[in-house]
């Protein structure tokens, strides 16, 4: 203890002559007041820039993350654990296979967004969690006697830009075949881990041909809209993969369901319609920016670059959208339903709506009555379509006769028999209306 008071008065005494030695020279004594401030200012402004860096770092979505290990056993595990068949026996289903989740603000968590793909597609997943600040819902569909193949490029995929995703929930769909010849026993492999590079993924397409199995899309619209896990989502949108929203759609339709003046809509009665256009690829090669709004999207329309969605294949699949009357509706900026339609067949609109609408009937894979059946079932249930004026979706590319094949459209004989029967199915169940579509 006395050795340490003996250092206080040295430090003390040193002190001491130092104060008298600078207040006998100022000059010196400025100076070294100057420096100390410069030292002192020069750490704070490393320390601010540093915290900064560390942030901007930590904040920004970066899908070029470093390389890092994944065992992707602990995805087959969750696959056996919550597997089921689908009724046909054709199909499993793994319910939330994948679930990311974020902080959403109010009133952002009752639209959700449903979509569903195949592995090759996944990738345009990107595009709609950019404009989509709600919840997503992704059914993915997999096949193929290399279907783990597949499997692990999306649970590697899905990491890699998982700080893209607000509030996402991912579903898979699995056929019988690839289950059996595939994935089966992944869980108890002792080599399924990967040393991952997020800058140098590529998707290898191991479609096995041998499995003919058909893309059930009704199956995967109904388990993508099971998989709404928010209690709050009372309202759906459901959209194939290579359909887009419009930038603001989004909160266009938050304003929509939220605004006072919107009083007398029967929203839990009202399917409302979003017209969709196909814009065309050369719009894209030349660089042309995608439109951002009606009007933009009408200056395009204008000059052929934009055209109602399926015009060149079945241009009365989309009749009752009526284009051009919606075209011509510019008045008002507000989002409000501006026409709406008695409902017949074959009109098949995108629309958002009650998450108690119909379910899609799974007898329709990839059939070209599956959306139509639907929306049929849905008039004959009580609700009506009414068609929005100031918000749009959007598919890259014109589809013509000749890409028919690519569109995995089961031939026109056997949809149509299959929807004759189903019409039958619709007159028992809902025998008391008088509604016919």
């Amino acid at each position: 203890m006395a050795h340490i008071n003996i250092y206080f008065l040295r430090i003390k005494r040193y002190l001491l002559r130092y104060s008298l030695y600078c207040s006998r020279r100022p000059k010196l004594n400025r100076i070294i007041k100057i420096f100390s401030i410069i030292m002192v200012g020069f750490l704070f402004m490393t320390l601010i820039n540093g915290v900064l860096f560390s942030s901007v770092l930590f904040l920004q979505e970066n899908t070029n993350e470093p390389d890092y290990d994944l065992d992707t056993r602990p995805y087959y595990k969750t696959i056996e654990m919550k597997k089921r068949f689908d009724d046909s026996g054709n199909y499993l289903i793994i319910q939330n296979f994948v679930q990311y989740q974020t902080n959403l603000t109010k009133n952002f968590d009752f639209i959700s967004l449903n979509l569903h793909t195949n592995i090759e597609q996944l990738h345009l997943l990107l595009q709609h969690a950019k404009v989509w600040d709600g919840p997503i819902s992704l059914s993915l569909y997999v096949k193929g006697n290399r279907g783990s193949d597949d499997i692990d490029y999306a649970s590697i995929w899905l990491r890699c830009n998982r700080r893209s995703f607000k509030v996402l929930n991912v579903h898979l769909v699995i056929s019988a075949k690839a289950y059996k010849s595939s994935i089966s026993s992944q869980h108890n492999s002792h080599s399924v881990k990967y040393a991952v590079n997020c800058q140098h993924m590529n998707y290898v397409n191991h479609t096995d041909e041998t499995d003919s199995t058909p893309y059930p899309s009704n199956l995967l619209r109904n388990v993508a809209r099971l998989g709404n896990t928010f209690p709050s989502v009372k309202y759906i949108l459901t959209l194939d993969i290579d359909i887009f929203p419009s930038p603001d759609l989004f909160h266009h339709l938050i304003s929509f369901y939220t605004k006072k003046s919107n009083k007398n809509e029967i929203f839990n009665r009202t399917l409302y319609v979003i017209p969709a256009f196909e814009i065309h690829s050369d719009t894209l090669k030349r660089s042309i920016a995608l439109p951002q709004n009606k009007r933009e999207l009408i200056l395009l329309w204008n000059e052929e670059q934009i055209q109602p969605y399926q015009k060149d294949i079945c241009s009365t699949c989309q009749f009752l959208t009526n284009y051009q009357a919606w075209k011509q509706e510019t008045k008002n900026d507000e989002i409000l339903p501006i026409f709406r339609p008695h409902y017949s067949q074959p009109w098949k609109p995108f629309y958002v709506g009650p998450i108690d609408v119909p379910i899609f009937d799974s007898r329709f894979k990839a059939h070209a009555h599956a959306r139509i059946s639907q929306c049929c079932e849905s008039f004959l249930a009580g609700y009506d379509y009414a068609v929005l004026n100031n918000v749009y979706l959007y598919r890259l590319g014109f589809i013509d006769k000749s890409q028919l094949p690519n569109t995995k459209l089961i031939e026109d004989d056997t949809s149509l028999l299959l929807f004759q029967q189903f019409r039958e199915d619709l007159l028992e169940r809902y025998s008391n209306t008088t509604r016919r579509c």
